[in-house]
This record gives C-alpha cells, structure tokens and sequence, in this order.
C-alpha cells in the first residue's frame, strides 16, 4: 500500500492491512498491574496494553487491536497461590493454555498476533509463541488437547530415554506436521511468518526464587520446555536485557537467531540496559530506568501498531536526569540467599544474538571497566537512538526534587539504591584489582619465572655433565 504520514509524525509505510491484531500481554512474576493502586508500580507490560488503542486510525478503513493481559503466576488472591505457584511455576501451565487459547479462539485468517512479556511473563509469551510454530492455531475442538499436547512437550524436554522420547514423538506427530490443521489455519502456505511481533523485558527460565528456598530439582523441570532459538516463524523480537542483575536464577534467556529466519528478513533486537531485573520490566516506585526500556520497546512496535504517545508521556515520572537513576539492588530480602552469577557482557556483535549496549547505560555513575573497554574496542556495540527515543529524551521532564520516593516503598527504593551503589563500586574496584595483575604482577611473575627456569636449566645440565665426568 502507498505510504501516508500522519499527524503523531509517523507514517504507513509498511503498516499491513491486517483484518485486525490480537496483542497478549504476559506480566512477570507476582505482577498483577491491574491490582496495583497506584500507577507508579506498573510494569510495562501493564503500561503497553493500555498504550495500545482499540483502532489503529492511520489505515482506512481502521483495524481494530484487541489486547488481552495476563497477570503473572503468584498473583491469585490466597497464600497458595502467591507463595507455591509464585515459587514453584505450577500454573504456568494453566497461563500458556490462556493466552495460547485466547490467540487460538479470537484468530481469523489475516490476523496479526503480537505477544509481549516480562520476566517468566516473557518465558510464557515465548512458549506460547513456540506453540504456534509447532502446531499453529488449533481451533476450538482442538483446544481440548492442548494440555496433553503441554505435557507431551514438556516430557520430550526433560527425557533422555530413548523409548520415552520414541513415544512422546508419536503423540505430538499428529499436531507439528506441516499438513496438520492448526498448521494450515495459522500458515495456509508454509513459509510465512504466523507471530507478527514478540517483544520481552529480561526473560528468566527460573522459578523466581532462590533454588536454596525451593528444595526439590522437579519443580525446575516445568520451565525447560522452551530453548533459546527464536523459531523463524517470528517476524519481529525485542528483548530488553538487564546489565546489573546478579542473581543465578535469574540469569537472562537470550533469543539465537537461526539461518532459515535470517534468509527471511527476520528482525532480532537484544538491547542491554542499566539496572537490574525489575529496573527492566517495572515495578519499582520510582522508574526512570523501567520508563527507558519502555520507551525504547514503544519505538520499535509503533509502526505495527496503533498506540497513544500522548498516554507515553503522561506515564513518565522522572526523578533523575536521562540515563542517570542509581539501579536497584535486586538481592534483597528472601534474594540475600541467592546465589551471584554476574551476566556476560557482550564483546562484539553478531549475527545470531544481535546484541548491542544501550547509550543510556554511559550516563550513569558507576560503569563497569569491562563495559568501557568492549565498547571502545567495539564501538557498533552501542545502538543508536530511535526517534522516539530522541524526542522523549529531549523533553525528559526531570525537575530536581520532584517525583521522589516516599512512603514505605519510596524507602525500599532508596535502601535497594544505596545496596547497589556499594555492589557496583565493589565490583569496578575488583575489576581494576585483577586489570593491575594482569597488567603490572603477571608479566613480572612470568619474567622471575623465565629467569628461573633458566638457571635450572644451567643447574641441572652442570650437574648432569657433572655425573658424566
């Protein structure tokens, strides 16, 4: 179609004529945004569902947008609930068969599907996007299966026996196949892309707790199913990525591009951000970090869909200039017990992970040594500004003193800032520490050990002509 500009600035270039999209929504752990009393806990899973219109008007006739979310696991109203499903992920079953069942019932041919997700949100939002590449759509006879088709998976990723594997196989045969309904209703053709956009905040394969709080391995087993391939029936994914998150069992879950979606003009996007896993998602009180990887996710989705810039900017509190808010500390109470496993800092990009460090991330106070030197000796590592992003950062309305924490929750804030604050400084002086030994004491121990292997040398070739004689 010709392309049209419009008055938010954007234009229709490559905006599709779908016959309407379907968006899911998928929020993290313990997240209910529709319980929070108050706006400035929000995830941005939260926030994108109500940015998003009912008609995106900028196509004639308008497409509708129907959005659908999805509190995440622990957040029924009961102490089972919050706490064993919260830590173990037995609903998540029960989450994947929703949004999945909500896809499958609502879908016509020519719709778009759009799935977005935070944290194990993110997980479900990928599983369920993986569903629709092994077995498309099922209608709503076929739903009935759709639990024993879960397990089946689930049994085919946790088993290395080979009968059991051989048996697994048979069952799910009859729903992956090309030629197989929920295929053909899905991708009439074959090689089409059936999931439009998947776009995730700091996607974690654990529990959400500490495995020194969950006891028993099993539980763990119901979040293997999904592997890391960004399955190439995916046209768009964006993933936001925490840089300062250390807990073990939350290490990221990075989407690897294969060649077959690269060869179809597949986008992957893997952008790092300061702060930690919540810092990326949303939650805390005070988001001006959160508000950065929303905005960035805002800027690469709103040429596919409609969505209310004038609601961006109402939701923007900062309380620190652009780029500059102290991270939290994420290894607060239960979290003290968890294990540390810094992530890995990307050296270079490449074409499977499509990695890059976000240039928020240099404004910040405290920056870890390793994070200079791979982006000085790499400089495409840091992405540019996206338009929105530019312009958002241009009217960032931080006003010193306004905005701040108070409350309960605004000392939470600050108590998780100042942790952090001494984790970061501790660990950039403990980098420099092993910089200098690599440095200065290394080659000054391999010297002293050149010279003494010399003189053994000398030593034992006098003694041994010594014997000789």
């Amino acid at each position: 179609m010709t392309g049209s500009s419009t008055s938010e600035g954007l234009t229709t270039e490559g905006i599709s004529s779908a016959s309407k999209r379907i968006i899911v929504c998928c929020d993290g752990t313990w997240q209910d945004g529709i319980a929070q009393w108050h706006r400035r806990h929000y995830t941005n899973i939260l926030k994108i569902s109500r940015l998003l219109t009912r008609q995106d008007q900028r196509l004639n006739p308008p497409i509708h947008q129907v959005v659908f979310y999805q509190a995440g696991i622990g957040c029924e109203p009961n102490l089972y609930s919050r706490y064993i499903e919260g830590a173990t992920g037995s609903s998540l079953r029960e989450k994947v068969q929703e949004a999945y069942g909500f896809i499958a019932h609502n879908y016509e041919p020519g719709d778009e599907i759009f799935l977005f997700g935070f944290s194990r949100g993110a997980y479900t939002a990928r599983m369920v996007a993986g569903f629709i590449g092994q077995i498309g759509l099922l209608d709503k006879k076929d739903m009935d299966h759709f639990e024993q088709i879960f397990v089946h998976y689930q049994k085919q990723k946790n088993t290395s026996n080979k009968r059991e594997r051989y048996e697994n196989n048979e069952v799910l045969q009859r729903w992956h196949e090309p030629i197989k309904k929920g295929r053909t209703r899905a991708d009439p053709h074959g090689d089409g892309f059936t999931v439009k956009c998947l776009g995730v905040f700091d996607t974690v394969g654990s529990l959400g707790l500490p495995k020194e709080l969950t006891f028993r391995r099993k539980f763990k087993k119901i979040f293997s199913f999904p592997d890391k391939v960004l399955g190439p029936h995916i046209q768009h994914a964006f993933h936001a990525m925490a840089l300062n998150e250390t807990r073990a069992d939350f290490n990221v879950v990075k989407f690897r591009q294969t060649d077959e979606g690269r060869a179809k003009g597949q986008t992957l996007k893997q952008v790092w951000f300061a702060g930690s896993h919540a810092d990326i998602g949303g939650g805390w009180q005070c988001h001006d970090l959160s508000d950065l990887t929303l905005v960035w996710m805002v800027s690469n989705i709103e040429g596919m869909l409609a969505m209310d810039r004038n609601y961006l900017e109402h939701i923007l509190w900062p309380v620190a200039p652009w780029g500059k808010q102290m991270p939290h500390d994420s290894e607060i109470g239960v979290f003290k017990l968890a294990n540390q496993f810094p992530r890995k800092i990307p050296t270079r990009t490449d074409d499977e992970t499509h990695e890059y460090i976000h240039p928020s991330v240099f404004k910040q106070e405290l920056i870890l040594p390793e994070l200079i030197q791979n982006t000085e000796a790499n400089p495409s590592l840091i992405c540019e500004l996206n338009e929105l992003e530019n312009t958002l950062r241009e009217a960032w309305g931080y006003v010193p003193g306004q905005h701040m924490s108070t409350g309960v929750d605004g000392k939470k804030d600050e108590a998780s800032q100042r942790s952090m604050k001494r984790k970061l400084t501790h660990m950039i002086h403990k980098s420099q520490i092993v910089a200098y030994i690599k440095l200065e004491v290394l080659p000054y121990l391999e010297t002293w050990l050149a010279l003494f292997q010399f003189f053994w040398y000398v030593i034992k070739n006098r003694l041994s002509i010594f014997i000789l004689w």
